[in-house]
């Protein structure tokens, strides 16, 4: 696999207050789905110990495409929707490109 193709991301995104755990448990169903997603290598969702209601996602994908296909679905398909209303504003991306490590195929 040519590493350089893959793309990853840390998300972090904050519910509404109270709201971490609901969103937390929502984006562990989207993580479910996008298990199925082809090109999905990673799709970890993060608790954040000093902020309740804040969640960060760390994605891998072998490819931009994989990732585009799989995020494009319709919301309702895959989940998003319910983690888009528990929101307090649009989520935080940070891209990365995957290079290898435990966990990883080389």
């Amino acid at each position: 696999m040519d590493t350089s193709e893959r793309v990853g991301r840390y998300v972090r995104m904050v519910a509404v207050e109270g709201q971490g755990p609901e969103l937390a448990g929502a984006l562990l169903r989207v993580a479910d789905d996008m298990a199925a997603q082809p090109g999905c290598l990673a799709y970890v969702v993060n608790a954040t110990p000093d902020e309740p209601d804040a969640v960060w996602v760390t994605e891998m994908w072998t490819d931009a495409a994989s990732s585009e296909a799989a995020l494009s679905r319709d919301i309702g398909e895959s989940g998003l929707g319910e983690v888009l209303a528990l929101l307090t504003a649009p989520p935080d991306y940070i891209e990365v490109t995957p290079l290898g490590g435990p966990g990883l195929p080389a």
